[in-house]
């Protein structure tokens, strides 16, 4: 009775060696980014965040580490590799078998082929089968669709991340309204705002103000590589979202001719500047050399265009209003892809420990608002993005929903990584015809798909 006795000491104080170890030394989950970002298991006040104001979303992120380690037992941080250091520690690390993180924030165009490569766990496989993640019916996370079916590149959910990287078509209200035609928004709405009329208005756009035989606005003006991709989608096709390419497609033929044609023939879009394109392209606007032009949010507020901060000496004195891209022969509104995934992404690597629990910790963070997705979509929460784009309040507001609207219907497609490998302004530029840009460069985007597929 003795032996047995002092064998369930012995065991009673091995337990609580065990529990006290645990509560002394928990596990610290990482995950590597290429940023810093708030808040973790290091913060000790919300005030550790330069950005934060105090607001009530700030100190519910804060609140919200404690939250996490309380409830899954472990501690958690945000280690900056930078971004070439994420890009070597998920093609070492993983490899080897010991990865350096729990989690990676990804590119699309390297967590493809991390993917496809097997670096990352399919969560199929972690999850329940019926958890709401899986049918993409999560509040807070979702996945990138891919044709393997893995479900291992994670998105975060929320108005913020909808709306961020897309680029919508915009046009100078007052010009609109001086040329006596009628806002392109009515003809969305009632289903006319297809690619003829958006070339007819252009050219009637199109001016030379002072007679000098010099063309002083311009009907569009946008850098190549920014609109080309929203060109295609409103025709209802994609570059390059699948193992095949896709420039050889009609529906590429069509929207390349159209561009060319605006371009080339119609003289109704800016000629594209042989240096400093992106700059010259994505300020025509604010001087008033182009009606329309292909924006974003994020080039509004580097300009400041109507003083979101503060801190702008000028402001613009005329409107610019987003609407939907006109549909072209083959689109369709309903379904036309209208935003292409970009941003951040993540992925849990195989070979960690316990992943199940990682993704909780993972999902944990990112809900900080504890499903109370109001909150999480707040006006206030999102003020950057409204005031960015306009100083009246209605067009704020109906400027942040058709981002939005292009933020519901997002797909891959990796033409960042392939336009850069065709002569597009040359193309624009006559040199080359539809036909011999897609016939000489097919090869070339499914070479490029090849090595990011692992074909």
């Amino acid at each position: 009775m003795k032996k047995i006795t002092a064998m369930l000491l012995v065991l009673a104080m091995a337990l609580s060696m065990a529990v006290t170890a645990l509560a002394e030394d928990p596990r610290n989950i990482t995950i590597g980014l290429w940023w810093d970002i708030y808040y973790d298991s290091n913060d000790e006040s919300w005030e550790d965040n330069e950005a934060a104001t105090g607001k009530d979303s700030d100190l519910m992120r804060f609140d919200n580490v404690k939250n996490i380690e309380n409830t899954y037992g472990v501690t958690y941080e945000f280690q900056n590799l930078t971004y070439a250091g994420v890009q070597d520690s998920v093609n070492n690390s993983i490899l080897a078998g010991e990865p350096d993180c729990d989690v990676y924030m990804v590119e699309l165009g390297w967590g493809v082929p991390a993917v496809m490569n097997g670096y990352a766990m399919d969560l199929r496989e972690v999850l329940d089968p019926d958890d709401p993640l899986l049918t993409h019916n999560d509040t807070v996370m979702n996945y990138v669709a891919l044709e393997s079916g893995a479900v291992s590149l994670l998105t975060v959910n929320g108005a913020e991340d909808q709306v961020a990287a897309t680029y919508p078509l915009a046009f100078n209200l007052q010009m609109i309204e001086e040329a006596n035609l009628e806002d392109p928004r009515d003809l969305a709405a009632r289903g006319e705002w297809t690619w003829d009329k958006f070339r007819e208005y252009c050219i009637a756009l199109t001016k030379d103000n002072d007679g000098d035989g010099v063309t002083d606005v311009y009907g569009y003006g946008a850098w190549i590589t920014d609109c080309l991709p929203y060109w295609y989608m409103s025709n209802g096709t994609t570059l390059a979202s699948s193992p095949k390419e896709n420039l050889s497609s009609v529906e590429m033929g069509e929207t390349l001719k159209f561009l060319q044609d605006l371009w080339l023939t119609d003289k109704a879009a800016y000629p594209l500047p042989e240096e400093n394109g992106w700059d010259v392209c994505r300020w025509l606007y604010r001087d008033k050399k182009v009606a329309f032009t292909t924006t974003a949010a994020w080039i509004m507020a580097n300009y400041d265009d109507y003083n979101w901060d503060g801190k702008a000496e000028t402001t613009l004195d005329f409107d610019m209003v987003f609407v939907d891209y006109p549909i072209g022969p083959h689109g369709n509104a309903e379904t036309n892809a209208t935003k292409i995934a970009a941003g951040s992404f993540y992925f849990i690597p195989v070979g960690i420990e316990n992943p199940k629990l990682v993704y909780d910790v993972f999902r944990a963070y990112q809900n900080w608002y504890h499903d109370d997705t109001a909150l999480r979509d707040d006006p206030e929460e999102l003020e950057w993005w409204y005031t960015t784009t306009s100083d009246k309040l209605d067009l704020q507001e109906w400027n942040f929903e058709i981002m939005k609207k292009m933020g519901e219907k997002t797909v891959v497609d990796f033409a960042g990584t392939v336009l850069g490998e065709m002569p597009l302004v040359e193309f624009i530029n006559g040199d080359l015809t539809p036909a011999q840009l897609q016939e000489e460069y097919k090869q070339v985007v499914q070479d490029t798909l090849d090595q990011i597929f692992g074909a």
